[in-house]
């Protein structure tokens, strides 16, 4: 009785055991070197085991994915091929699930990380491997076209190795310690996009091309001018005061100083004629 049927999924877990061995040769290796900081590791078999079951799920979930991508561009029974890739895609997705945030935390993964960057390495390797010869092909039948059907079936596989070989090399790098490049944020610019106010105390334009410092504005009406003829006479219909002019001042040609002393040239009432 064949109690294993002849299924691609089937052939996938078989080709994880050799996988599964190496991870657990390297991983007893690593423990018994002298001075090892995973000389205490005493769950290599159940990390093993949670490693082996992530590259299994992962490659699950990249068959599921390719025969998805590949029924939505060619377009070609797209209901039957939707529903040969659900389950590899469902229960790829749900191991991958499943031994991120369920069995390795159950284990010393957090301290002896090196089962975990083992399978994201094996994940990335055989991913990128496969990616260089999909996108070979891919080129080569978008040069030569031999149907939209050949064409969409080599995008999709492309585009699924591309997608697993991103996952699991980021997963790798940060297990690792390498940084990886954040985002630069864009400057904020002011509100609604506009041209941001002067500072308080700056200069700012006044009509008729003057500058008024610290934001002053000009008086209403425009600038005043001082009266004519002022201080050389007084202004119309007023009288000159009293000791005009101060103290210490030169009286101006023509005009009266205080005491009622006449001026040459000078008429009745102190101030000068014609």
């Amino acid at each position: 009785m064949n109690l294993l049927p002849r299924m691609p999924s089937v052939d996938v877990a078989w080709s994880a055991i050799p996988i599964a061995f190496l991870i657990y040769v390297i991983l007893q290796i690593d423990a018994r070197r002298k001075d090892s900081p995973t000389a205490g590791d005493d769950q290599l078999g159940i990390k093993t085991v949670a490693a082996t079951l992530s590259v299994v799920s992962t490659l699950l979930f990249a068959l599921g994915l390719q025969g998805f991508l590949a029924a939505l561009f060619t377009f070609d029974g797209v209901g039957a091929r939707l529903k040969a890739a659900a389950p590899s895609l469902l229960v790829g997705a749900v191991g991958v699930v499943a031994m991120a945030l369920v069995l390795f935390p159950r284990t010393n993964a957090s301290e002896f990380p090196k089962a975990k960057r083992l399978a994201a390495g094996v994940v990335a390797l055989v991913a990128g491997i496969a990616m260089l010869p999909a996108l070979a092909s891919f080129l080569s039948a978008l040069l030569e076209w031999p149907s939209g059907k050949v064409v969409g079936t080599e995008f999709a596989t492309a585009l699924t190795a591309i997608v697993i070989f991103a996952g699991g090399f980021v997963v790798l790098g940060k297990l690792s310690g390498l940084k990886m490049p954040e985002p630069k944020a864009k400057p904020m610019g002011p509100p609604g996009g506009g041209v941001q106010p002067p500072a308080p105390g700056g200069m700012q334009q006044a009509p008729g091309g003057m500058q008024q410092p610290g934001g002053m504005q000009p008086p209403p009406g425009g600038m005043q001018q001082p009266p004519q003829g002022y201080p050389g006479q007084p202004p119309a219909g007023m009288q000159a005061p009293q000791g005009y002019p101060p103290a210490g001042m030169q009286a101006p040609q023509g005009f009266a100083p205080s005491g009622g002393t006449q001026v040459p040239g000078q008429g009745q009432g102190g101030w000068p004629q014609g």
